[in-house]
């Protein structure tokens, strides 16, 4: 699998413990301009309906754990016809399913036994979960602040559950020191097969639309692992001639807590680390400086 960096166009074989590009930017996976509709699998329902269409390599025997193909349920809001991706019926009631069942198939492939990860609750439930499916031992790292329920989500999947005491930004370092010991990083962040994963979102939707792309696509943020992996979806069945236009894109952040929204009324062109005024309800998305800043900055303008 091919991977580039978004900050300096590095292009390299991914390697899954070489977890960012040596200029220390994010590896994503190289964007394709095809899709054959023929080679979705019609029998399946997940993820893996597209396994054929990825582009990851080795992914054979994947790991299951029914990740995918959530429903599309349409409603009413203030007069408007809208659609709900009711992403929380994902085996461990996250999106991040998804990205996590892809990427962890990958380390599987790879032979890894032994990852770590940060995170203030659903990426790590998520990431221990499947690890647990994959015989991977896995260990977490998050605030010691993080939801109670999310950390014992955490620990009943058998993960090695390490609370870190300060923001959500002291986890993300302390996993950085686990890494420089030689632990593979399964990062939601900076793992490009994760993406891949996301990208599924996109593809679910124009399927269960009849073929065709939403006006818009709102979608709470943090990484923005989600909406950059539903603006690359729809960016290849563009590209591919199967809908006219991307979806406009709207991120959505707590308040209090708003780095992404901070950047583009400033007009600035990458997001500075934000210092919040106080602590949001919504977790999992205080993230005070997204590492892939630049490409969801590019997604909201194009």
């Amino acid at each position: 699998m091919r991977v580039i960096c978004q900050d300096c166009g590095n292009t390299e074989a991914f390697d899954v413990r070489v977890f960012r590009c040596p200029c220390g930017g994010p590896w994503e996976p190289q964007q394709r301009k095809d899709f054959d509709e023929s080679l979705i699998d019609q029998d399946s329902h997940g993820v893996w309906r597209y396994k054929d269409l990825l582009g990851a390599d080795r992914m054979d025997s994947p790991v299951v754990l029914g990740a995918g193909w959530t429903p599309l349920v349409e409603a009413r809001w203030m007069g408007e016809k809208i659609f709900f991706k009711m992403e929380y019926l994902s085996p461990t009631a996250s999106f991040k399913d998804r990205g996590t069942e892809v990427e962890v198939s990958y380390l599987q492939a790879e032979g890894i036994k032994k990852v770590v990860e940060d995170s203030s609750g659903n990426a790590g439930a998520s990431m221990a979960a499947y690890a647990a499916r994959a015989g991977i031992q896995a260990t977490i790292f998050a605030p010691e602040s993080a939801s109670p329920a999310k950390l014992a989500q955490i620990q009943v999947y058998g993960a090695n559950l390490i609370k870190i005491p300060g923001p959500r930004s002291e986890a993300a370092g302390a996993v950085l020191r686990a890494v420089e010991e030689g632990t593979v990083y399964a990062s939601h962040a900076y793992n490009p097969v994760y993406l891949l994963g996301q990208q599924t979102a996109a593809w679910e939707i124009w399927e269960q639309l009849g073929g065709r792309a939403p006006g818009a696509v709102v979608i709470p943020v943090g990484q923005g692992g989600l909406l950059l992996g539903i603006w690359f979806g729809f960016k290849r069945l563009m590209h591919a001639g199967l809908v006219e236009k991307i979806p406009k894109m709207f991120a959505v952040q707590p308040e209090i807590f708003s780095p992404i929204n901070d950047a583009v009324m400033k007009g600035k062109g990458e997001i500075k680390e934000f210092m919040s005024t106080g602590r949001s309800i919504a977790d999992g998305l205080a993230i005070a400086q997204p590492v892939r800043g630049k490409r969801i900055l590019q997604a909201l303008k194009e």
